[in-house]
């Protein structure tokens, strides 16, 4: 039965292709049989060039996103490059006012100044000494101020060739015979006794019990004693408080102790 079905279906298709052949045979009928074998397989062209141009679109999709990525890659990086930058220029612009304050500050004064830089500092010592680069070479001597354009910051004590220890005023062995803005009230500026690392309280002792003072009432050397000269800013007045004897007030350095990068030494009282 199989045999005999094959057999009919393989003359049908010989049937069919003779009739085809024939029909094709006369030149209208060729193109009328191109026309629907045309009509058949357009559809399946229009489908494939669809996916053929959804594929390419998403090649292209893909290589832009890659190449976004890449974009965004880049701005990263030059963002964190402008910002080092920008950060170093606000550094060297800060350095340089710092520099020329100093440097108006050498030229205006009316003492004899020797600059020095901050090149050694303890951290055990940190509020009571630092070092600077000058020395007995540089006409540095014992017990010779140190100052900036802001104020006071202590004195030499021992003088190598070319460096110095320098006594901060928040040290207790660096006492400062001062006096008050606006009053006759005197006494002595020095540091008070703490543990390391932490920033002792500097105070303005042997004050009168009825000497009032006000806060932000400005504290300069008196020159009493040979060592400062008078008129050196050293801070101000954070409180005032009675003892039984007498009255102290605590005081707010005019100086930054703690990031003293530059400083002068004063060699002499004039120029």
């Amino acid at each position: 039965m199989s045999s005999r079905l094959n057999i009919i279906a393989i003359a049908a298709f010989a049937v069919a292709l003779v009739g085809v052949m024939v029909f094709a045979a006369s030149p209208h009928n060729r193109l009328r049989l191109q026309a629907g074998f045309l009509d058949v397989i357009t559809p399946f062209l229009k489908s494939g060039s669809e996916l053929q141009r959804k594929y390419l679109a998403y090649r292209q999709g893909l290589k832009t996103l890659e190449q976004l990525e890449k974009e965004v890659d880049q701005l990263r990086v030059s963002n964190k490059e402008l910002s080092a930058t920008n950060q170093t220029l606000r550094g060297l612009e800060a350095e340089n006012n710092r520099l020329r304050g100093a440097l108006g500050y050498h030229e205006r004064s009316v003492f004899q100044l020797m600059p020095a830089q901050i090149i050694g500092r303890n951290a055990s010592t940190w509020y009571n000494t630092v070092t600077i680069d000058r020395g007995s070479d540089e006409l540095v001597e014992p017990e010779m101020p140190v100052i900036t354009e802001e104020g006071l910051v202590g004195k030499t004590t021992v003088v190598n060739k070319h460096s110095s220890i320098v006594v901060l005023i928040s040290d207790e062995t660096c006492r400062v015979a001062a006096s008050v803005e606006g009053s006759r009230e005197q006494g002595i500026v020095h540091g008070e006794r703490t543990s390391s690392g932490v920033m002792p309280e500097i105070s303005l002792n042997f004050l009168s019990k009825q000497a009032n003072l006000q806060t932000n009432q400005k504290v300069f050397t008196s020159g009493v004693g040979g060592v400062f000269p008078p008129g050196v800013l050293i801070g101000a007045v954070r409180q005032f408080k009675m003892r039984e004897l007498d009255g102290f007030a605590t005081i707010v350095p005019a100086v930054d102790l703690t990031t003293l990068q530059d400083v002068f030494v004063v060699v002499s009282n004039t120029k």
